[in-house]
């Protein structure tokens, strides 16, 4: 969103530090004895940093090394190649070592072994040996199992003072732009660095798509026609704000959305002017309208879908993990997954549909329509008289599972309904999404088999099928609180109210 203010402070690295976090660094070695060096190098550079005494350094190192050693001769048998993983987390009262290994289950743990090296150096037991080294040179050791992770070693050293260590962030004001004149334009190949770095400076890496932090990735997806993008272009040639349209199928819509202007140009009307680029580029390719999908975690990110007449017409659940998108994310509320207000805008006025769907969500359905100025007519279902097809689609940075039937048959649930416990139980999905084409006799049918599985019905796509409309169902396979979604004022409530209702 543009912001009328004069410049902007941020992190001089934004979005790597968590200032009630204490300042963290790792390092992961093959668990060969080779490397031993290379750990105590680590250990000792770490030490200087909090002021660690010479004895305490020489304790940490003997230590470091018992649980080096130990983890390589007995976490890895028969040879199997693995790795540490060291962690050094420091604390302003201690400083806390940690080796986590893949290996072989232990269930032994420090508690089991007392102290039993004597004051003259004398042992007692070689049972343990090097957890009793360790525990007689830090403070406390701690065993953790974490199941499919492995598991890991914590050393424990207190300072005896408490020792400031807390990072320094510099921070760097980003000044306004001198006045000037822009271009808006398609975006050329040589714009996408550019719109690599633009993305970063307003998301950092919370964007969604991975594709835009890739140069040539962005231009992949617009060579081939899935993402359709416009910049603003300064006076000295830099690329200071985009707009796109994404399209990942050949179908007579398109998702309006990839927006972001520099902190610099803010406040010059940027914003709507590209938004009017791209909705005239959408109306040249005969497009019968566009959707948005705005952010619910906080109402302002739907301003825009308000002040371009999108209707509301779906609430996509649980779409991706939660804080994706850092700049609309909200402190006062728990992290959850993100959902989004899906609206649509056609250009003209809207074809009547014939509509397959129970009878107990007709009233709901009549009025996204009517919503939409559009008019509907609701039929009797019959059943399939060839054979269905969908498609599946899993994306694993979301975890989550899209299922888009293409032709409607009810006897094609079982199948289904396998590739949906597929996606959740082997693949982690949190949320699975099924399409269902809303003119098709079948699909009340299959309506009918998803909800009694789970699904809950979320709404209306307009013309995201070949042909027509879809019905969107969703399955969550995470808990989700439903009072999180926060939406613009009597924009969007009807669903919210609704879907609801079904999940009561």
């Amino acid at each position: 969103m543009e912001s009328g203010r004069n410049s902007l402070s941020i992190p001089c690295a934004p979005h790597c530090q968590n200032h009630e976090s204490p300042p963290t660094t790792g390092l992961f070695i093959p668990a060969d004895k080779r490397y031993l060096h290379l750990l105590l190098g680590y250990v000792t550079e770490i030490c200087h940093i909090v002021n660690l005494s010479d004895t305490d350094l020489f304790h940490l190192e003997v230590a470091s090394e018992e649980a080096f050693i130990n983890i390589v001769e007995h976490a890895y048998p028969d040879c199997k190649p693995g790795n540490i993983y060291i962690e050094a987390r420091m604390k302003p009262t201690e400083l806390v070592l940690s080796f986590r290994d893949e290996g072989i289950p232990f269930h032994d743990s420090p508690k089991e072994y007392p102290l039993v090296i004597s004051s003259d150096g004398d042992i007692q037991s070689p049972h343990g040996l090097g957890f009793q080294i360790m525990r007689n040179t830090v403070d406390e050791v701690r065993m953790e199992n974490l199941g499919k992770m492995g598991k890991v070693l914590h050393l424990i050293k207190r300072y005896p003072a408490p020792v400031e260590i807390e990072m320094a962030q510099n921070v760097h004001e980003i000044p306004e732009a001198p006045l000037q004149q822009y271009s808006i334009r398609p975006m050329q190949t040589q714009d996408a660095s550019q719109v690599c770095r633009l993305f970063w400076l307003v998301y950092g890496y919370t964007y969604k798509n991975e594709n835009f932090y890739r140069p040539e990735g962005l231009i992949d997806l617009n060579d081939n026609g899935r993402i359709v993008s416009y910049v603003a272009v300064g006076e000295d040639n830099d690329v200071v704000g985009h707009v796109g349209l994404i399209r990942p199928e050949p179908v007579l819509m398109a998702e309006f959305g990839l927006l972001a202007v520099s902190p610099a140009h803010r406040g010059r009307g940027l914003m709507g002017q590209l938004e009017d680029a791209i909705f005239a580029k959408a109306e040249e390719m005969n497009l019968v309208g566009l959707s948005i999908n705005a952010v619910t975690s906080h109402p302002k990110s739907q301003k825009s879908a308000v002040k371009k007449d999108f209707v509301p017409c779906s609430i996509d659940l649980a779409a991706c993990p939660p804080r994706m998108f850092k700049a609309l994310v909200s402190d006062s509320v728990p992290a959850q997954r993100e959902s989004y207000l899906h609206g649509f805008k056609y250009f003209n006025t809207p074809p009547p549909r014939t509509v397959y769907v129970p009878k107990r969500h007709h009233n709901f359905v009549h009025t996204i329509y009517s919503k939409m100025q559009q008019s509907c007519t609701f039929s009797d279902p019959t059943p399939a008289r060839t054979p269905g097809d969908y498609k599946i689609h899993y994306d694993r940075t979301l975890q989550k599972g899209i299922i888009t039937v293409i032709s409607a048959d009810e006897r094609q649930w079982p199948e289904i309904q396998r590739v949906v416990d597929d996606m959740v139980h082997l693949a982690g999905a949190e949320v699975v999404d099924l399409d269902l084409p809303v003119s098709q006799p079948a699909t009340t049918l299959l309506f009918d088999l998803a909800e009694s599985a789970g699904f809950i019905f979320t709404g209306i796509r307009p013309c995201q099928a070949p042909d027509g409309d879809c019905f969107r169902l969703q399955f969550l396979s995470i808990p989700f609180d439903l009072t999180h979604i926060q939406l613009y004022p009597n924009y969007g409530e009807f669903l919210l109210e609704y879907i609801t209702t079904l999940m009561k």
